[in-house]
């Protein structure tokens, strides 16, 4: 599932290429929307909080959740005017907003610009909505990592509220605070030593934890390639399962985990049985010797 920093940069695009444009045609394919045409309305701009997106458009906002597999395209135009070839099949569009070309104060074309068209692929989640209600779709999230709500004592006031959660599962839970997915979780705790089996109350600097999440997604916000540690080697943990630790040469153990524990405590199952369990739990990376299990 894509992650703050991608979602925060897929909004940053689409801000940049649609802010002040007029739409001139909207399809939207999801039952709640697809009669929904913001034809002739000024695009105010788009953002991003946590893993959703909004679009304003006139007094309406876009909503969307890239969910597993989606993604914002923008295009302009090939070398002949004509609209640019979508890079995806068109059964996979779920949003289409097609903008005309930006104009000056008195109405004339700017140089250099052409019509847009933003394309939503493989959406998860598309809602048309009055601006006013955008709310509705975040407001159970806690401070977003790259929001200018940021607020790291209040992230980690959240995550204590439970003391006795793995701080795993906790990291990932967007109500504490939002943008983390598992590739920042496991990231993060290698980088704080941290096992996430580890309960939260008894992590010895769990602000320092956060800390580590937040400093990640910021110095990867604005780069196509993630990196946490090297351009050659960029993730120290995440993806590695049975390779060799960077710092201690231990392999690396991968494991699905959830608050119900993981996989093997839960159903009490081998390892190669582990992609068969449901949704709930989701996969970690850690080294099983620098990061340490602290528990109460």
């Amino acid at each position: 599932m894509p992650e703050g920093d991608t979602v925060w940069r897929q909004a940053r695009n689409l801000h940049r290429a649609l802010t002040g444009r007029t739409v001139h045609h909207t399809s939207f394919r999801f039952p709640d929307s697809a009669e929904i045409d913001l034809a002739g309305e000024t695009i105010h701009g788009a953002f991003a909080r946590g893993k959703h997106l909004f679009i304003r458009i006139g007094s309406m906002s876009v909503h969307s959740h890239l969910k597993m597999e989606g993604i914002w395209h923008v295009y302009g135009t090939d070398g002949t005017g004509k609209p640019a070839r979508w890079k995806r099949r068109t059964t996979e569009a779920r949003a289409v907003i097609k903008a005309n070309a930006r104009l000056d104060s008195s109405g004339v074309i700017r140089d250099g610009s052409s019509p847009v068209e933003a394309v939503g692929f493989n959406l998860g989640m598309l809602d048309v909505v009055p601006t006013e209600h955008e709310e509705r779709f975040v407001s159970h999230l806690g401070p977003d990592i790259l929001g200018a709500d940021w607020n790291l004592a209040q992230a980690v006031e959240n995550i204590r509220k439970r003391p006795e959660r793995m701080i795993g599962p906790a990291l990932l839970d967007q109500k504490n605070l939002a943008g983390i997915g598992t590739i920042y979780r496991a990231e993060t705790l290698f980088l704080a030593g941290v096992d996430p089996r580890s309960t939260v109350a008894a992590v010895p600097d769990l602000p320092r934890v956060v800390e580590i999440a937040s400093l990640l997604l910021n110095a990867n916000r604005a780069r196509p390639l993630r990196v946490t540690r090297t351009v050659a080697e960029p993730l120290w943990v995440y993806g590695r399962r049975r390779q060799n630790c960077y710092r201690c040469t231990s392999p690396i153990v991968r494991e699905e985990l959830s608050d119900q524990g993981t996989g093997g405590e839960r159903f009490g199952i081998t390892p190669h049985r582990l992609a068969q369990e449901n949704d709930i739990a989701r996969l970690s990376y850690r080294c099983p010797t620098c990061q340490v299990l602290f528990r109460e």
